[in-house]
This record gives structure tokens, sequence and C-alpha cells, in this order.
């Protein structure tokens, strides 16, 4: 016998069915004492197979008289059947029902007529049990015109079946099925051992259906019928697959480039077998899908997967730092320079973003980069909150946190040189690690170490009061704390943060010091070292009447302070406005900082200043931009990075959004002149779409490159004079070298005369388009509109591993700046005012038919839209007032009501200025505000919402409840609208933990693939 069915497949010449009448499939013997069960493959002795035999029978679907058996194979990825006269394979139970009831109509008759064709079947007989007799073998042949002879059947027997020896066969009175399409008669075949000649004929009377594998399948390059003796035969299929996307029966040999053409996954290595990524990539769920299962075959979920780990599986740095500039040779004036990045790298496997550093050597001669030595391996960062290089750049503080507790470390060039227990010192809370309050800043004589965190507090006891010992040694008398005294923090991405204090800790005395002197209704943070180290400069915000959300909000009051060593606190900046980002400059003279107004947009245009530490002086660097002109620098919208002066402190560098991309951009100190460093039109960084500076020091510039269709790189360049920028020679230091197999292109909108907003015409907005190279078998592309939050935000033209693997399924993605967006001036932002619900949503709208019409590539009949927060407020309104247009909606944390929102959002500030209202603390709702607020809320336009809706909801968010999406999914509900709700509990309002991006992802993609088609 041979040892493996695959074998026994090559030696028949037809596709033969051996059933026994009433009788249950069996294993196949291998050796003596060695079986083979038919439906997986396991192996084992004959009573332990027998028994797992028999739970496949157990698990037999029964209609008709049939048996249909499910494939553990693993021919594909979902579960499936096979029908035992074609080999096709089936997926749904009724469409295998209906595809067996046809094959069952059909036979093949076979005679023998030319006995010197007869063949010998080397196949060796077995002998089986009559209960458990063999069920099913499969087989093809090259050419169908000789007659089978030697055909085994086993007789039945009462004992565990031993491998005969002999060459021959012998067939008994069981039935043998043989199937041709092209018969219309059902006829019974017995037949004498060692012949099957004569008027006898084989024909197919299914009683069992059972399972085959398709891999084992050899068969013939075409199919076309023969006639023999009058009897019509059919040439064996070719061997074929069924395509997981789509369910197309394919040539198993063309399968992958159907899937590159038809699916767009030409960048994938496809495994033909299983038409999904090979195993280069991990298969291991990264979660588990929350709101009810996941419709959709397991083969398609697998496939998305993998696109989404390969997009968001490339790191991102996050920061840069030159730490160590040695001087090589003094005469040639060569220099070796350490250059240190930090990333951050998504791991689907454990569902966690991990940390890493990469070292550079650079060797460098008059200002140029003469050659950059490898990196060799990335080191991982475990734990770390905070780090900060010391002004030699031989000192490394970092703040860890491990098993509760957190650690102040300085590591210098012999490993560790002083660890703090911050905890048990007992002087303060948590240390912060945010972008609103936290720093880490060495002090010049690089003894002392700057830092925030929460302010301690006393724990209620059973006395009325308690004694605490004071800095000097003094006893204070405290007054004891009700626990159950609601503390306010400062909202969404803050929780627990209420009060920080600014800390210094003492390396040589190994002590923590809590600076007193800062004014009780004013919250520190941002702090840096004043001149020489005698004082703090740091950012105030305005903690009283009460705090409102700070994350993403640059309007909040806020102002500069300057703390002595003696407690004595000086504000330096003017009153009623909002400040962010202080930085010195490099001979302590200068402090730059970013202003804007109170209230209103929540983020906006934003100034720069610059203080003169000497004279005491406050003057206006760069202005607010209200509106540019095209490609012109359009104004500062993000905070400026720690290291942003020029060695000789005439120059501050930063980036900024500009239409649809990123740049770099200088100011000279001096004059104010503004040069464009890096950006599309300087330096032809590789058609880069997005470059954001990471530091500058010692003129030494680091740089993230990235586009949406290539993942983020470094560059590194020395400063040229304010005169050549152009001429600025940058090198390459590492990241990702992938160019994604799709192209993206920017796009400028001007709205219609009827879209035209009368209080600020003249305003033009934004948007990006991805799409695959060409459409897949001469389809048009199916397209999403992708839509971001804020809506002051800004989709630039960077990497987006969402977009990206958008892209890569065979989606083209329309990503829409709207009026509002930063990166078009603050006129743009301000039109929005009192807009939102009209403008944005008619913005969104013109954007999309633009690329309908300029795009001929792209299904106009299948557009789905989708965003997050203000994005899914857009996403809900759109399918509300189009509601023919939009096929498919998926919307996170959306806004739905903003007149039940107001008593719940942390930025309630936010829902009076959207509206057109202006907000004070004391206000008070009033019918009017309230109606203002429903009016422009997507809830009025529910019930004219007809496309599937699919909500994301984090069940922790402090800035959209999640029981906005809860009233829209009980709307769509009531009228039979298709809506699905997925339910993410210790999620907030970005959606951000891994695991939770990872299913959002294959969610919406399964969505769209369900409703698009």
């Amino acid at each position: 016998m041979a040892r493996d069915v695959a074998s026994c497949s090559l030696s028949f010449k037809f596709h033969v069915t051996i059933l026994n009448e009433g009788s249950s499939p069996g294993p196949i013997s291998l050796a003596e004492n060695e079986y083979k069960c038919l439906f997986c493959k396991k192996t084992g002795e004959y009573p332990a197979l027998v028994a797992h035999v028999q739970t496949h029978e157990r698990s037999a679907v029964k209609h008709k008289g049939y048996k249909m058996y499910k494939c553990h194979l693993g021919c594909i990825e979902s579960g499936h059947y096979h029908c035992f006269c074609c080999f096709h394979i089936i997926i749904r139970k009724n469409l295998f029902i209906n595809h067996v009831q046809k094959c069952a109509s059909a036979k093949v008759q076979m005679t023998s007529t030319e006995p010197s064709r007869v063949e010998t079947c080397p196949i060796k007989p077995t002998n089986f049990p009559t209960s458990h007799s063999i069920s099913t073998v499969s087989a093809t042949c090259d050419l169908i015109s000789k007659p089978i002879t030697n055909l085994g059947l086993p007789p039945a027997l009462t004992s565990p079946p031993v491998a005969s020896t002999s060459g021959s066969s012998i067939i008994s009175s069981k039935r043998i099925r043989l199937v041709d399409h092209g018969a219309s008669e059902m006829e019974h075949f017995s037949s004498t051992p060692n012949s099957m000649t004569g008027s006898k004929t084989a024909v197919l009377h299914p009683t069992d259906v059972m399972p085959s594998d398709i891999q084992n399948i050899v068969s013939a390059n075409t199919t076309e019928s023969i006639s023999t003796s009058n009897k019509k035969i059919l040439k064996c299929r070719p061997k074929r697959t069924m395509c997981c996307f789509c369910n197309k029966i394919l040539n198993k040999k063309n399968i992958k480039t159907h899937i590159q053409r038809r699916h767009s996954l030409s960048s994938l290595d496809i495994n033909i077998n299983h038409h999904r990524p090979s195993t280069g990539i991990g298969r291991k769920n990264g979660n588990v899908t929350v709101g009810g299962p996941v419709t959709g075959p397991i083969a398609m979920e697998s496939v998305i997967r993998d696109v989404f780990r390969h997009c968001i599986r490339f790191p991102v740095p996050i920061s840069a730092s030159v730490v160590a500039d040695e001087l090589v040779d003094t005469a040639s004036d060569k220099r070796c320079i350490t250059v240190l990045a930090k990333w951050s790298q998504c791991d689907l496997e454990r569902g966690v973003k991990l940390r890493f550093s990469q070292r550079w050597t650079l060797l460098c001669k008059h200002d140029t980069i003469e050659l950059v030595l490898p990196s060799g391996t990335s080191s991982h960062i475990e734990k770390e909150l905070l780090s900060c290089q010391s002004p030699s750049g031989t000192l490394q503080a970092v703040i860890r946190e491990e098993a509760g507790h957190q650690y102040l470390e300085v590591w210098g060039q012999n490993g560790l040189e002083k660890s703090l227990d911050l905890i048990a010192l007992n002087k303060h809370g948590k240390v912060y690690e945010d972008a609103q309050f936290a720093c880490l800043a060495w002090s010049p004589c690089e003894k002392k170490l700057l830092y925030v965190a929460e302010k301690k507090r006393v724990e209620p006891s059973a006395q009325s009061s308690i004694v605490s010992a004071s800095e000097d040694g003094g006893l204070v008398l405290l007054e004891e704390q009700d626990k159950n005294v609601y503390v306010e923090d400062w909202g969404e991405g803050l929780v627990g943060k209420s009060c920080p204090v600014l800390c210094v800790a003492d390396l040589n005395k190994a002590a923590v010091i809590v600076y007193a002197g800062v004014p009780p209704n004013i919250s520190p943070g941002q702090a840096l070292w004043g001149p020489n180290g005698r004082g703090i400069i740091f950012v105030g915000q305005w903690n009283e009447p009460f705090r409102l959300g700070l994350k993403f909000c640059s309007n909040r009051r806020s102002a500069l302070f300057y703390l002595d060593m003696k407690g004595n606190c000086e504000c330096l900046s003017p009153e009623g406005v909002s400040v962010s980002s202080p930085r010195m400059s490099p001979d302590s003279c200068w402090i730059v900082y970013l202003q804007g107004q109170v209230f209103g947009p929540h983020h906006q245009c934003l100034s720069m200043m610059l203080y003169d530490i000497k004279n005491r002086s406050t003057s206006v660097l760069v202005d607010v931009v209200r509106r540019a002109e095209k490609g012109q620098f359009a104004g500062i919208y993000e905070s400026l990075h720690s290291q942003c002066w020029s060695a000789d402190s005439e120059r501050i560098f930063f980036s900024s959004a500009c239409e649809n991309n990123k740049a770099v951009f200088s100011v000279d100190r001096t004059t104010g002149r503004l040069t464009q460093v890096c950006g599309l039109d300087v330096l032809r960084l590789d058609d880069f779409g997005s470059v954001q500076l990471l530091t500058i020091q010692k003129d030494l510039m680091v740089m993230s490159c990235s586009s949406p269709n290539q993942p983020p790189c470094l560059r590194v360049g020395f400063l040229s004079t304010v005169d050549q920028a152009e001429d600025m020679q940058l090198c390459n230091l590492g990241g990702a070298d992938v160019y994604e197999e799709f192209c993206w292109q920017p796009m400028l909108i001007t709205p219609t005369s009827q879209e035209e907003n009368h209080q600020f015409s003249g305003l033009n907005f934004g948007a990006i388009l991805l799409k695959p190279y060409s459409p897949p078998e001469r389809r048009k592309t199916p397209l999403v509109v992708n839509i971001h939050g804020g809506p002051h935000a800004h989709f630039a033209a960077d990497w987006n591993a969402t977009a990206a693997a958008l892209t890569k399924l065979g989606f083209a993605v329309l990503m829409v700046n709207y009026r509002g967006s930063t990166g078009f001036g603050q006129d743009s932002i301000e039109s929005l005012l009192g807009n939102v619900g009209s403008q944005d949503v008619k913005d969104v709208q013109r954007a999309v038919l633009c690329a309908l019409q300029n795009e001929t590539t792209l299904d106009p009949d299948r557009v789905a839209v989708m965003g997050g927060s203000h994005g899914g407020f857009l996403a809900c309104h759109l399918v509300g007032q189009y509601p023919d247009f939009y096929r498919a909606c998926a919307a996170r944390n959306p806004v739905i009501n903003a007149a039940t929102l107001l008593g719940t959002s942390d930025i309630i500030d936010w829902r009076y200025s959207s509206v057109g209202l202006q907000y004070a603390f004391d206000r008070l709702p009033t019918s009017q505000s309230l109606a203002s607020m429903l009016e422009k809320s997507p809830i009025i336009h529910a019930a004219q919402i007809r496309a599937p809706v699919l909500l994301m909801l984090g069940g922790r968010d402090r800035r959209v409840s999640p029981h906005q999406g809860l009233e829209l999914y009980r709307a769509l509900k009531s009228r039979n609208t298709p809506v699905r709700l997925l339910w993410y509990s210790d999620e907030g309002h970005s959606l951000s933990k891994v695991n939770t991006q990872s299913d959002c992802f294959l969610n919406i993609v399964l969505w769209f693939k369900e409703h698009l088609n």
C-alpha cells in the first residue's frame, strides 16, 4: 500500500470514489498497525484512529440522503466542503447542496474496447473491516482513454487490516462509482476480480459526500470530450482553487496573478496554496474583535491582518540628538560625530509599542559629511519615560518606571553612576511624561536635574489634622483631606494629572526638592533652567475657576514665568494669551516661545515671540499668517523642538504644515527673514511629501522624511548659509528603504460660488489621493474617503499606515483637508467657526466629486467614508445628507449630538465656539444655544441614513462621550438601518492601543468589502 493518499492519486486514471452503503468512512492502512484518517491526515494505531474517524462522522451534515463532511486538510484557510465529483471548493452549505444535486444527475459510463491498452494499477490491495471501509480515493489522469483494471476494493473483514504484498487487487460486490458530467443514466456495477471488461459500466450514485485534498490532484491541461464506443467521458479538470476574496474558481497556476491584479496585493509575496502572504510575516492574531463575531472568510481576515502588520511595522523616529563630537585631526579639522536616534515600532504579536535606539558615527571635515559608518544593532529601550543628554554629552539622565516605582538614573561611560527611587523618597507623586507638562533638564553645572511631577497628596487619617516636616526641618500643620472630595484633572489623555509641581533632584545629596513659590492658581510645566542655572523658566496654565481639557488644545490661558531660587515668581509674557514651547538660545541671551489666543479655535496658527533676557523686552519674530500664497509659508501650527537654535544663536528652525505637505523653515533672529530649508521644492528629497525636524545641534540637522508610499527615514546634514539653503548636502542615516507600489498626488481645490464663505472668500483647501497603479482586471477602483478629526488638524503627505494598508488592499483613499484644517492660514481655521456640519461637509463632498471627475479609474458607485472624532462627525453627516451617494460608513468616537455632548465633554468651550458662540467660564446653556448645536449635528439626518454604519467607541473617552455613538446606534437600529457597534472598554478618545488599531482596521475593511461589493 502506498504510504500517502497523494501517491495513490498519482497512480489512478479517473476520479474514483469507493463507498459502502450505510458504512462510515474509515482509515487507510499505511503499514502494519499504522493508519491514516482521510479527512485530516492524522495517523495512529487502528483502535484509536477508528474512534477519531467517528468524530468526523458525527459532524457530518445530512441532506436528502447525502452526507457532507467538512474538509480538515487545510486546502484554504476558511471552512469548506469538496465536491467528490469535480473537486470544486464550496464555502457555504446551501451552495454545496445545490452543487452536489447537479453532480448527482451526471454519470460516467465506461467500457473496455481495446485490451491492448489496459494498464495495471500499481497499488497493492488493502484489507479493511466492513464497518470502517475506505471512503474515498481521488485521482486524475493525463488522457482518459484507457480502461482501468486491477482496481483494488477491500473485502469485508472482522479483524484489523493487514497490507497485502500481492500485485493484484480484489474487487468486491460493493459499488464502484465513477462520474461523467455528460452522462444521463445511472447503472449499478458488479464485477469479478481482476477485470472491468465486458458490458458492465461503473456509475456514480452518491450516498456519502466526502472531502478531497485538491492540493494532491494532478490533472490534464485542458478539459475536452472523448468518445469511446459511443460512450462519452471527460478529461479530468485542471488543478483548480478558489480566490479567498471573490470566491472565483481559477486554475491554481493563475491564482497569484489574479490576486495581484484583482485585489492589489502585488507587493506581497503571495502563497498560491493559501492566497495570502507567505510565512515571512507572523500569523498570530493581535486581538479579538469586540462587539460580536466578524463575518467573512478566515483567509480574507488573515490577508487583511498581514497587510496591516506589514504597513504598521515600519519604525517611526520620535527623537534624535548629537551625543558626541570629537576632534580627530586638528590640522585638517576632521571630526567624529555620534548621532543617537530613538524610534517607536508597533508589535502586533504582543499588542504593544516598542522603543529602540540606534547610533551612527559621522566622519566630517569642514562641516561636510565624508562618511557615515553603519549603525549596528538596535537597542531596545525598556520602560523609559524620559531621557536627556547632559550639556557636555558625557552623562545621560533617564526616568524609568518598573513595578510601580519610578527611578531617576544617571548613566556615564562606566555604566550606571546614580539611581534614585523617587517613590521611596516620598516627595511627590508620579512623574509627568506627557507633551503638555513634562520636562527633564540638566542644570549648567550638571549636578541637578529638573522635572515635573504630581503634587503629593495628604492621606486621610483618623485624626482631624496631621503634622508634616517642612524642608528646613520645621513642622507644618496640614488639614486632613476627605478621600471623597472630587479632584479635577486636565481631561482626555491627562487623567489623574491635576496639580503639577516643579522638582529638582540634587545628585550630590541624592535628594529631591519640590520648589515653592508657584502661585496656587497656576499649574507649571515645560520647564527649563534660566541663565547660569539661577532660576527656572516655565509655562504656567491657569487652573481657575476650573480645568478644561488641555491635550490638542493650544488656546488655554497660560503665561511664561520665571522662578528664582528664593521662591519669587515673575510673569514674562502678556496677560490673556496662550503660550507654549519656551526655548533658550545657546548663549543664554534669548528665549523664543509660541503665543496664541484664548478660546475660539482649539488649535490655531501661532506667532513666534522673542524675549530679550538682558533688556526684559518681548517682540514678535513670526506673526500669525492669515492666508498664504500657493506653496508659501502658511504659519506655525506645532510646538518647537527642544533643540531648535543654530550654534551662533542667530537662527531658529522649526517644522510646519504647508497646504498638504510639511516642511522645515528657519527664521533669522535679527531680521525676521523666513527661509524654507527643506521641503518639496528644495534639496530634491526623493519626492518626499513630509520633512520633520528632529534636532539641530552644533549646526548638524537631523530630519525625518516620508511620503504616503515611503515609510520614514532619517536625513542628516550641516547647515548652510541662509542664501545657500538649496546647496545643503544631506546624507541618509537609516530607516525603511521601501517604496510601496501605489501612487499618490496632492490636490488643491477651490469651492464653487454656492459653497463660498463670503466672510472669508477666496479660500482653497486640499486633499491627498492614494490609489493603486492600475485598476484590477479592468474594473474601477472603490474609493474610501478618510476625514481627519480636530477639526483643526491636518493630513500631511507623510506615511500613514492605515491609508497605505487600505490602498494595498485594493482601495483608493482620499484624505481631505477641508477648510478649517491647519496649514492653510488662520482665515481658513476661523472660517469654520459657526459653519460646522455645512461648510466642512460640502468641502469633503466637493473633494470627492473632483477626485471622481479627474480620475476615471475610480468607481462612483462604490464610495465609502470613514473618520474619527470630528471626522466621524462629518462621516455621519455625509451619509445622512447624501444618502444615495455613499455605500458604507465607519466612524470612530464620532460627535453625534453636540447639544447632549455639552455636559460631558472636557472641552465644553469648543461646543460653543464650533457653532459661532463666544464662551466664558460662567456661561450657562440656553435653549437657543442648544438648538443651534442640535441643528448642526448628524443626529437630525439619522432618518435619511441608508448606508450601513460601523461605530467604534472608547469606553473611557473624556473628549467625546461614547454615549454619542450609542445615540446614533439606537436611532439606526429602530429604523432597521444596518449598523454594527464595537465597544473598547479600556480605550480613550484616540483608540490608540496597538490591538485596538488592528481590530478597528480589520473590521473597517471587512465592513467595506461586504457592502461595497
